[in-house]
This record gives C-alpha cells, structure tokens and sequence, in this order.
C-alpha cells in the first residue's frame, strides 16, 4: 500500500523540490493513479520562470500512470487501467490540483473520454506521457480549415511545434517549412516529415525558401506578388517570429498561434486587413482529439520518441527543469516517477 507521496513542489521561481507529502486518500467518486512517467511541458517552464500558480504547487500535466485504487461510485473504470488525463477539465498539474510531478495522483469526478482516457499496453510510459503534447498539436490543426495541399509553415521546432508537425504529416499533408535556430531541433522536425528546414541564423531569407517551394501569388492590394504561403502555426512565442508569419501569408491565409508570449507584440492590422487574414489562438483540445492521438500512438503512425532528449529520476525534478531550461541541451525532459 502507498506510505507517503514524494512530490516537485513548487516553492518559488527557480525553486522545485521533492517534498515527502500525504497520500492522497480515495474517496467514492475518485480514482488514485500511481503515475509512470510525466513530460516537462513549455508551461512548466513558463510557470518555473515567472511563478504564476500558488506557491506549494505541485505541477505536471503530461502524465500517464495506472490506476491502484478505484472510488465505489466510478463507472468504466478498473485497477490495472494505464490511463492519460485532460488537464484543462480538472487543472490537474496546473496549480489547481496536484499533478504528475508525484508518485500518486487523484482524480475526482473521473469521467471516461472526458476527463480521463485509458491507453493499451502496446503504449509504452515514454509514448504516453507524450500523448497530451500530441493532442495540443492535433486540437490546433483540427480547429484550422486545412487541405491536404496547404502550402504550411511551422515557426519553432520545440515540443508544441515537432507534436504540429507529426499532426500534420498523419493527415497527410506535406509541403511544410520548419524553422528554428536550433540545428538539433530541425533535425528532428525533418525527422517528424517537414519537407524542408530553415535556421534563420545560417540559412538567409526565409521568403526566399517559400518563394522557391512553394512559388507566388497576385496581391490585390501591394504591388507585385507575395509567397504562397497558405497555412502557418506559430509555436515560437517569439513576437517578431508572428509579425514575420503574418508578413509573410498569402491572401487569404491562416495563421494558428499555439504559443505563449513574454512580451508584447506590436504589428500594423493592415497586414490582417489588406491580405484578409484569418487568424486564431489555440490552447485548449476536445476529446476527440485525444483519442485521435492516443490511436495515432497505439497505431505506430505517429511516434514521438525521437524528441525526448533526456530522462531524470522524479528525485532530479531540479536538474531535469535546468536542463529543459536550456535549449541547446534539451529538446523533451522526460521525469521517470519509478
């Protein structure tokens, strides 16, 4: 039987540590999940930067586990189910409830494919802690009217933007230009389907690239033309990056921001207005895209595995946010609870 509940707490900015915390107790509409493994999300880092949640948070919304105990009111749910959260329904690992940063998780008022999903076995830890980032990709494209034969470019190539890509390709779309400054992560963004990579510190003007691949296209209202660009998912949260997707855009185009910014962005409306642009925010997923991706997971068409760049033991909580902290080492920190 669980004893005590090592968990990463929050304790201040730059201040995560592993705190001896009670078990969380069963109750009758409740389930206890002992969690296997927890991705370190971009929100985390957010959240480790600049605070944002209470003090005494214990984060972590990228889990799997399996469910050990089972309140006597759940329906569909069993001990030995392996099992995914949505976050956004219960703030589970979002300063609301306590997340996956833990060897113990409760959920209350689990409800099947709302809140909680269950995966196969052929899913393994790793893959599934992978799962919520591949359905914030997924939730981003499902909300976008696309064609298989958009003209698509993917501004930063962590986490959020590599999940878009691997989206993008399972449904079968793929002119897509990825960009980032960083070699590794276009490496794998070229790895996940992106039909060409551009570092914008080596590799000159990205118009030019789009202009070459994918051609131009009449203006109505500046002279000349402007790339055929049709479709681009900002996942940078760099403010010039969205000024440059929005300059870059065909008439008509869209532009998916799944990113959250620092800073504030300053950007002339007209560039929306003259070229008709549609463009839209996206956070939040459904249901159905997490049973999207979770078949895409047990079905071998996406696979994820290549990111993770790194494991810690959850004792390492510290060192393992140091090191997702700092792009030129990490790509995915994965933290192990067993």
């Amino acid at each position: 039987m669980k004893k005590s509940n090592p968990s990463g707490v929050f304790h201040d900015i730059h201040d995560i540590r592993i705190d001896e915390l009670p078990s969380p107790e069963l109750s009758d509409n409740s389930v206890i999940i002992q969690v296997e493994m927890t991705g370190i999300c971009g929100t985390d880092l957010h959240i480790y930067h600049e605070g944002l949640v209470p003090k005494g948070s214990v984060l972590g919304h990228e889990f799997c586990g399996e469910i050990i105990e089972v309140g006597s009111s759940v329906k569909g749910l069993t001990t030995g189910d392996r099992v995914v959260l949505n976050p956004m329904k219960n703030g589970i690992g979002l300063g609301v409830n306590p997340g996956g940063f833990a060897k113990y998780v409760k959920l209350s008022d689990p409800v099947l494919n709302t809140n909680i999903f269950k995966i196969p076995d052929s899913i393994s830890s790793e893959k599934g802690a992978l799962i919520e980032p591949l359905t914030v990709g997924l939730g981003a494209i499902n909300k976008t009217d696309w064609k298989k034969t958009d003209n698509v470019l993917v501004t930063g190539c962590g986490t959020i933007g590599l999940v878009t890509i691997a989206g993008l390709v399972s449904k079968g779309i793929t002119n897509i230009i990825a960009t980032d400054i960083s070699s590794k992560r276009l490496a794998l963004a070229k790895k996940l389907g992106a039909k060409h990579i551009f570092n914008p510190t080596s590799d000159g003007d990205l118009k030019d690239l789009i202009c070459k691949e994918y051609g131009m296209v009449d203006s109505l209202r500046y002279a000349g033309q402007l790339p055929n660009l049709t479709l681009a998912f900002e996942c940078s949260g760099v403010p010039p990056i969205l000024r440059q997707s929005m300059e870059l855009l065909a008439p008509d185009g869209k532009l998916t921001i799944l990113a959250v910014y620092s800073k504030e962005l300053t950007t002339d409306p007209n560039l929306i207005v003259y070229k008709r642009l549609n463009i839209q925010g996206s956070l939040f997923y459904t249901p159905e895209d997490f049973l999207e991706a979770i078949d895409l997971m047990a079905s071998g068409k996406v696979d994820l595995s290549p990111i993770v760049s790194h494991h810690f033991p959850l004792n390492e909580l510290s060192e393992a946010f140091a090191v997702q902290a700092d792009s030129s080492k990490s790509v995915k920190v994965i933290v192990d609870a067993e």
